[in-house]
């Protein structure tokens, strides 16, 4: 399986979409810091919690991001409730 043509795929999405229609959005580094990725506007994309959980076990899959992705990334509920709770304290996140 082609790890990185699908995560390039995720990336281009989010890079052509609206993200003002979605209600939950992380930043995340489409080349990672670890990997010697920028902060840069040019290195940012905005992801879904699920698109985000996708991209970073693409990541481990291709060997990349390896210490960052495996401490957070326990399970895919434990991940999203976990985010849901950091997010609630920023007051980012808000129920319907």
């Amino acid at each position: 399986m082609n790890y990185s043509k699908i995560y390039d795929m995720i990336m281009y999405r989010a890079q052509t979409r609206d993200n003002n229609a979605l209600l939950e959005v992380e930043r995340h580094h489409i080349l990672p810091r670890s990997e010697g990725g920028s902060s840069k506007k040019t290195n940012l994309v905005e992801l879904t919690l699920k698109e985000h959980f996708i991209a970073h076990m693409l990541l481990i899959k291709m060997g990349k991001c390896l210490r960052y992705c495996y401490r957070h990334l326990n399970s895919s509920r434990e991940y999203v409730i976990e985010k849901r709770k950091e997010r609630k304290k920023k007051g980012l996140y808000y129920e319907e």
